[in-house]
């Protein structure tokens, strides 16, 4: 859900949209949350929609071979998304399967091979829908 563009908007209505508890409720908790810089303002919320998402960057680079993919020192230059919150750069884990738009609604064909991830450093063998078999450490 988006939260409207005008009109009311109390501090129950963001913290429904973030997706938190009766006690995380204080208008800084909030903002934090949602990456805003004091000072904190209930107007800064208005057509906020809250991320169920979190961003993954690998190198667009495959290879067949962890260690091969370990041995690429380029820069990430694909974003995945997955299952989280926020919006985020994250490490995802082993299990987690990968989507190549921030709706997770097409999974990332990683036909089997391992990428590495810059901002992991890590390699990622990924099947052809997206599922993470392993990870391994560079």
């Amino acid at each position: 859900m988006t939260l409207p563009t005008s009109g009311p908007l109390s501090l129950n209505d963001i913290r429904v949209e973030l997706q938190q508890a009766q006690a995380n409720s204080s208008l800084d908790a909030l903002s934090n949350l949602a990456g805003f810089t004091n000072p904190d303002a209930v107007s800064e919320f208005y057509g906020y929609s809250y991320a169920a998402y979190n961003t993954f960057a690998i190198n667009t680079t495959s290879y067949g071979e962890y260690i091969d993919a370990c041995g690429l020192d380029a820069s990430d230059n694909k974003t995945l998304y997955f299952s989280g919150s926020g919006g985020t750069a994250a490490c995802p884990a082993q299990g987690v399967t990968l989507y190549t738009t921030s709706a997770l609604t097409t999974a990332y064909n990683g036909g089997g091979f391992w990428w590495r991830s810059k901002q992991c450093n890590a390699a990622y063998n990924i099947t052809s829908d997206g599922f993470i078999e392993a990870i391994e450490a560079c």
